[in-house]
């Protein structure tokens, strides 16, 4: 029988499936929409990211020993380090 942290895994692996694996555009301006780049969910706005976080880690919370934290990939930073690639300028969702 699945324990509750195994289901939540699942669940987390079913909701990336179902994920585009890229966004509707790359504009952030432009309803780019969730997607995933298969580790993270991508958001367009921090608030929308916020959100959603919020919701998942509220249903996580009782079930389950992940963790969701967010972030953001930052242009400045990425152009400085030289990482620019389709996940700069959205801000994230992970789980560990």
């Amino acid at each position: 029988m699945e324990t509750y942290n195994e289901k939540a895994n699942v669940l987390i692996k079913n909701l990336m499936e179902l994920l585009p694996s890229q966004p509707r555009s790359f504009d952030t301006a432009d309803n780019p929409g969730f997607w995933t780049n298969g580790n993270e969910i991508l958001c367009p706005t921090e608030m929308e990211c916020e959100i959603l976080a919020e919701f998942l880690q509220d249903v996580l919370k009782e079930v389950s020993t992940l963790t969701v934290k967010t972030g953001y990939y930052d242009p400045f930073e990425d152009v400085e380090n030289g990482k620019q690639d389709d996940n700069t300028g959205f801000y994230y969702i992970d789980f560990e």
